[in-house]
């Protein structure tokens, strides 16, 4: 029971994934709606991180402000609080969690999840980008809460289907990685919407209304691309299967899938090679040219 989590004792001990001080006062800028951009454009372009991320996300011709027009005010903010903490949890204490990894799985989840715009569109590619960034924020929060137990129940888990795993943290903790998620964005004002599709995205017809719910099956389907990106040449038949099976219940036409998981998987490609994470690609992802994705049936 000492592994029980109460997230307000975890926040005031500083227990859990915290923004700095800077970056704390750029997302208030960010999200207080001022008319006048000047200061948040400071900001900005003091956190070269940042700065250029927003160009990234809107074309590499982009002056900033137009860069920040492109990307919104409050999905900028999103997008400077997952740098922020890129920044500070690149390794950590929890020795069975791949931070590396976390990381490279979130970008994947952001590249997806702006992809699947075009077929999805329940946000702008920009804000779908940050929020998938984000999505798996949760597994982090519990790595820095509790890094001795959560090792060794990611060791035990290993092998583990994902539903398992939810109710195992669930059962020592209180809290699986997704409502952990659902905390920590509430935490930082991300708005109900995001943070109770992150807390449903593995059962999104749970969801309380229309929004959270597409989003959350956004969100399903943005982590089962991610995972297969990362995923080892015999982990990948049945992750295929997978993504097949979500994208059917979302009526989404296969070869439109295939060019969407082609171009968020390049896309990934770039983001991971300029916040250097390119190490820990699988190698067939470190080749230039796409994954070969096995044909899916539906």
């Amino acid at each position: 029971m000492d592994d029980l989590i109460d997230f307000a004792e975890l926040k005031a001990a500083g227990l859990v994934p915290t923004p700095t001080r800077e970056t704390l006062e750029l997302m208030q800028l960010s999200q207080c709606g001022d008319e006048d951009p000047a200061p948040l454009l400071a900001r900005i372009a003091a956190t070269p991180a940042l700065d250029y991320a927003l160009r990234m996300l809107s074309g590499p011709d982009a002056a900033l402000p137009a860069a920040l027009r492109h990307v919104g005010t409050f999905a900028t903010s999103q997008l400077a609080l997952a740098l922020d903490l890129l920044q500070q949890h690149r390794r950590g204490p929890c020795a069975d969690f791949n931070y590396l990894r976390h990381w490279s799985h979130s970008f994947a989840m952001a590249c997806a999840a702006q992809a699947l715009t075009s077929e999805m569109p329940v946000a702008s590619g920009p804000e779908l980008f940050c929020q998938g960034l984000l999505a798996d924020i949760g597994s982090l929060g519990l790595a820095c809460a509790r890094p001795r137990s959560y090792a060794r129940l990611l060791r035990e888990s290993r092998e583990a289907p994902a539903s398992a795993l939810l109710r195992r943290e669930s059962a020592l903790y209180g809290y699986s990685h997704l409502s952990m998620g659902a905390a920590l964005l509430r935490s930082w004002r991300m708005g109900h919407t995001f943070s109770d599709a992150v807390l449903c995205q593995e059962a999104p017809h749970m969801a309380a209304d229309r929004d959270t719910r597409h989003l959350a099956r956004l969100l399903q389907l943005a982590a089962c691309m991610a995972d297969l990106y990362l995923a080892q040449p015999g982990e990948r038949k049945a992750l295929v299967a997978e993504m097949a099976a979500t994208s059917s219940r979302l009526q989404l036409d296969t070869r439109v899938l295939l060019d969407i998981v082609d171009e968020a998987n390049a896309n990934w490609r770039q983001w991971c090679n300029a916040f250097e994470l390119q190490e820990h690609l699988p190698p067939a992802m470190q080749a230039p040219h796409a994954m070969a994705v096995p044909a899916l049936t539906v």
